[in-house]
């Protein structure tokens, strides 16, 4: 294949991208990566070059950062139709253990230190997440109306799912758009109140909140406290068929990393054994 009728078709891929409805970081990210390989081809792409680019990759980054890419770059050689020149991704060992995710604990003394400092915005997000397990990208969903309902329709990765909202967090949501005069719409505002907060604002204040209250900066992201509803509603309700319906999960395998535990649990589990 010609470098010159890969970089020539790039525009309408893209128009095929925003038919199919992905949203626009997902669309960003296959576009970086893919201008990226073109970028280190030379005019013509064959089998040969693939491979050597993925050993370029292999130089560079992780192998989960590698398997994004060249799942990008596999799907778009796929639209255009040159099967024969996609490479396989690198295997991963399964983790045995579920790590870096923030403990009840640690989740409890960031609230209380939100709280403190009367910062309820973060506050409200940290619990809306943590009780539903939404996606950051999904607190957009959060709005007033919703929370009198006690549930809203989402839509991410290609399909709608229900969100249910906990009577308690509707009752302290209900609450916080009182004090704010939030009266419709979204309930996470940004600078701009017609706009729903961005996720890069959310992210950099949990992580201010978080080496505030002392809590490992490497427990502290979005994601995080979507595992921590993950483990918690397992541990507690323990459907896990439920649970990946509840998290929007394709395949119930992606759900099944919530019954892991951390290495610590691991090692302090085993201390109780009496041999």
């Amino acid at each position: 294949m010609e470098k010159t009728e890969a970089k020539k078709q790039l525009k309408d891929y893209e128009k095929e991208l925003r038919v199919s409805e992905l949203s626009e970081r997902t669309i960003k990210k296959y576009l970086f990566d893919i201008h990226q390989w073109l970028e280190a081809q030379s005019s013509m792409i064959d089998n040969d070059t693939m491979i050597q680019y993925k050993g370029i990759l292999s130089e560079k980054y992780a192998a989960s950062s590698i398997n994004s890419k060249l799942i990008s770059i596999n799907r778009y050689l796929k639209w255009l139709g040159h099967r024969e020149l996609q490479v396989k991704t690198k295997r991963i060992q399964t983790e045995s253990s579920l790590e870096h995710t923030i403990s009840k604990s640690d989740y409890l003394k960031m609230l209380e230190y939100a709280k403190g400092k009367n910062k309820m915005k973060m506050f409200c997000i940290m619990r809306t997440i943590a009780l539903t397990g939404i996606r950051i990208g999904e607190l957009q969903y959060i709005t007033v109306e919703a929370v009198r309902a006690g549930s809203t329709e989402v839509y991410n990765k290609g399909k709608y799912r229900r969100i249910y909202l906990p009577a308690r967090l509707c009752s302290e949501l209900s609450r916080y758009c009182e004090e704010k005069d939030i009266e419709a719409g979204f309930v996470f505002t940004g600078r701009d109140k017609t706009k729903s907060i961005t996720p890069s604002t959310v992210w950099r204040n949990l992580k201010y909140i978080g080496m505030q209250a002392g809590v490992p900066e490497k427990n502290v992201y979005p994601h995080s406290f979507r595992h921590l509803f993950a483990k918690t509603y397992m541990s507690e309700i323990g459907d896990i068929t439920e649970l990946s319906d509840l998290l929007g999960h394709s395949r119930l395998e992606t759900t099944w990393i919530y019954t892991k535990t951390t290495s610590e649990e691991k090692r302090s589990r085993l201390n109780k054994i009496s041999l």
